[in-house]
């Protein structure tokens, strides 16, 4: 955004050109916002002049320059007519019409016809110096008050200790008309009725009738200034609503009267399908997110992007109605993006301009239209619709101020400081009741540390001594799942060779509808950077497919996991939990067994025993039936393991994986018992075998527990070989074998034989037939 010093100090009580600018840059800079640039603007006016045409014909444009007292003919223009005033100058090639690069402008526009009979004395008064400000707008989209000059005045004003002059000094005095409601009459003087049938996207709006204007062309000394911060003039009328929104940071418009089909002004949403035809002359399809200002039947204008051709200002408009609103941020935004019209009304009210300045806007386009004498019939009172906003009070105590800013204030300075940026102060015993004027409450001012910071940018952050935080540093209570994620994942890592993902915490759309599949209890964010990643995830198996399919084109074999955070929604209640999700992929075969001793690994690192439990039709689509399993511990779910169903994976690219997905809040609060030592026994062990006939619901883990639990002697069990025959179709022969040892003295073989005897009946006990 570009501004003009000497516009800026139109609203200061200090003289510009006394000021050393490149200091007041580095200030500015360092207590307010980024300023990327300035240079400074010197016109050379010798070779210009203001010419009156008196003749046009097709090939050339005669005109008078009453300074020079000659004649010239200049190349022809469109809209030129007879007795119009325009610019031109001399160059190296003759005589050619003056652009507004000459005028010190960054845009080669051409300027427009100028208004009344400056010939011999335009020169007088022209601001031939002046400074223009680059401004870096990323650095004050948190200030709506300072897209306009008089904004920038204040802050101004406040660094270099000078008046800020008085808004009434620039508003001309006019009856208002201000109604809470949404709809208002209309009357003798304002024949045109206003309602907003959008509220939401609507908060404000102010409108205004004027008859029988006269046409006037632009004004020098406002086209001028428009052109040095990159505006186009056009006429007076038009060119005082753009100088309005530069200055005040408010934009507005201007409608032809007459074009209105009826006499409303009607704020809505727009219907679906419906067309509008805009000023840059392209025509848009419209959407019901849109918001436009219509004449109750016909879409007039895109509200806050861009006015329509139909109802634009024309060298004949008479008599037209002007409006100013407060428009909803994110309406006007999503428009803007939606049809590529970011403009500069757009670009300001995208930052939540101050609901009550739209009757300013208009109150300050009387005053320029009254200084400039433009004849006209003004209604008889500006009518304002909507909820005037309230200016908000934060009560902040002097000694919170030191606190945070660290440094002894005086109670004068913080005053002072909050005064020249039109705070209200009062103080009662050391703590200030701030109020904070409606400009800075719409996205700025919120809480006391605001307002601390208001004052320690002006005190100086430069000045602060530099000292590092005391911080008292304590050992946490509970660190333990930290200890147990990082194990955890150096398990998976090393044990397991695979690699970590750190992937969105959000659904990618366009690969759910690659796997045809949508989740269910899902939370959606309500303005989503962008419609492919609105939801948040449920599973995290998804992205891990979507990390295959990238990468599995470069490699044969892939093994990836993932701890982070899911959420889910269960009858209105948001639930956000960790899980622990992993894949072994490979091109030719992936074997379930295989893969279990894999993911066994972790298991068998944090001492957890894990039940595998067969599962026949997983709830999850992407497990393969029959080769899927819940991971039980102590008959409570952790998660799901299996293979990938191979119809599933081929719609991402061919080849086959092993999935799971484990509760990773379990995993990283599980604590396994203490481990205790005990020693070896130092006399010979005894080796028994035993070989049983027992129900295929019988695994060799249950009849390992069965004999460990039979004599405190038996120290370990095992699976020494097991098989089935075709006629045993629910039974299934084991061979177990367990290790008898005593720590006290040499057994014989006859105690040995008496606890095989007793395992044998146990086994019995348990359904089992000994072989």
């Amino acid at each position: 955004m570009k501004l003009s010093l000497a516009w800026v100090f139109d609203h200061i009580d200090a003289d510009w050109k006394k000021v050393d600018v490149q200091q007041l840059v580095q200030r500015f800079n360092q207590m307010v916002a980024e300023i990327e640039g300035y240079h400074k603007v010197h016109i050379d006016l010798e070779p210009i002049t203001m010419v009156e045409v008196t003749g046009i014909h097709a090939d050339s444009i005669v005109c008078f320059s009453k300074e020079w007292e000659q004649e010239y003919l200049l190349s022809p223009r469109k809209g030129v007519i007879i007795g119009q005033y325009y610019l031109i100058k001399k160059n190296d090639s003759g005589v050619v019409w003056a652009n507004a690069q000459d005028l010190g402008s960054g845009k080669d526009m051409l300027m427009p016809a100028m208004a009344g009979n400056l010939q011999a004395s335009w020169k007088n008064n022209f601001e031939t110096h002046d400074y223009i400000l680059e401004v870096d707008n990323k650095s004050i989209t948190h200030r709506p008050d300072m897209w306009g000059h008089r904004g920038f005045a204040r802050e101004v004003a406040a660094i270099l200790n000078v008046p800020f002059k008085s808004l009434n000094q620039f508003l001309a005095d006019k009856k208002m008309t201000q109604i809470d409601a949404l709809a208002i009459a209309a009357t003798a003087s304002n024949p045109f009725a206003i309602s907003i049938q959008a509220p939401q996207a609507c908060k404000r709006i102010a409108g205004m009738y004027l008859n029988n204007i006269a046409p006037s062309s632009s004004l020098l000394w406002m086209a001028h200034r428009l052109a040095r911060v990159d505006a186009r003039a056009i006429d007076a009328v038009v060119d005082m609503t753009n100088y309005v929104m530069l200055e005040m940071g408010q934009p507005m418009h201007a409608f032809d009267a007459p074009s209105f089909t009826d006499k409303r002004l009607v704020v809505r949403m727009a219907k679906n399908k419906e067309k509008l035809t805009l000023l840059d002359g392209e025509t848009v399809e419209l959407t019901d997110q849109d918001l436009v200002l219509s004449d109750g039947t016909n879409p007039l204008g895109l509200a806050g992007v861009m006015g329509g051709q139909s109802s634009g200002m024309t060298s004949t408009t008479t008599s037209m109605l002007v409006e100013a609103a407060c428009f909803d941020a994110a309406t006007i935004r999503r428009t803007a993006a939606r049809y590529k019209k970011r403009s500069e009304a757009s670009a300001r009210f995208e930052k939540s301009l101050d609901p009550n300045q739209n009757t300013i806007a208009i109150q300050r386009f009387l005053k320029l239209m009254r200084d400039a004498k433009i004849a006209a019939t003004e209604s008889d009172e500006i009518f304002s619709l909507g909820v005037q906003a309230l200016k908000t009070e934060i009560i902040v105590s002097h000694e919170m101020i030191e606190k945070r800013l660290g440094v002894t204030l005086a109670p004068e300075f913080v005053i002072k400081t909050l005064t020249a940026l039109d705070f209200g102060v009062q103080v009662d015993n050391a703590v200030y009741t701030v109020t904070v004027p409606t400009f800075r409450a719409t996205k700025d001012i919120k809480i006391k540390e605001d307002i601390i910071e208001e004052i320690g940018r002006f005190y100086g952050y430069t000045t602060l001594e530099t000292c590092l935080p005391a911080l008292q540093l304590a050992p946490s209570l509970d660190l333990g799942w930290v200890y147990q994620q990082r194990k955890i994942k150096q398990t998976l890592a090393f044990a397991c060779s695979m690699r970590e993902l750190y992937t969105y915490a959000f659904f990618d759309e366009e690969f759910l509808a690659t796997i045809k599949w949508q989740p269910s209890h899902t939370l959606e964010v309500q303005s989503p950077v962008s419609e492919n990643w609105r939801r948040l995830v449920t599973t995290l198996v998804p992205n891990l497919l979507k990390s295959v399919a990238s990468n599995g084109a470069e490699h044969d074999q892939l093994r990836f996991f993932e701890l982070a955070r899911i959420w889910e929604t269960n009858n209105g209640t948001m639930n956000e939990r960790k899980s622990l999700a992993g894949i072994f992929f490979d091109k030719k075969s992936v074997n379930f067994y295989d893969a279990k001793a894999e993911l066994q690994k972790l298991f068998d690192m944090l001492k957890l025993k894990i039940e595998w439990v067969k599962v026949d039709n997983p709830d999850a689509p992407w497990y393969a039936p029959h080769q899927t399993a819940d991971l039980l511990h102590n008959d409570s779910k952790t998660g799901t393991a299996g293979l990938l169903h191979p119809t599933f994976l081929s719609s991402v690219i061919p080849g086959y994986a092993f999935i799971f997905e484990l509760d990773a809040d379990f995993l990283l609060n599980y604590k396994s018992a203490d481990i205790h030592f005990i020693a070896a026994s130092k006399y010979p062990e005894m080796v028994r075998d035993i070989s049983i006939l027992a129900s295929t619901e019988m695994t060799a883990d249950s009849v390992a527990d069965v004999i460990s639990q039979v004599d405190k002697k038996i120290s370990s069990v095992s699976l020494l070989d097991f098989f089935q025959k075709e006629e045993w179709p629910d039974k299934r022969a084991m061979t177990m074998r367990f290790v008898i040892s005593d720590h006290e003295r040499t057994m014989t073989k006859e105690e040995a034989d008496v606890i095989w005897d007793k395992v044998a009946a146990t086994l019995k006990g348990v359904g089992a037939t000994i072989r």
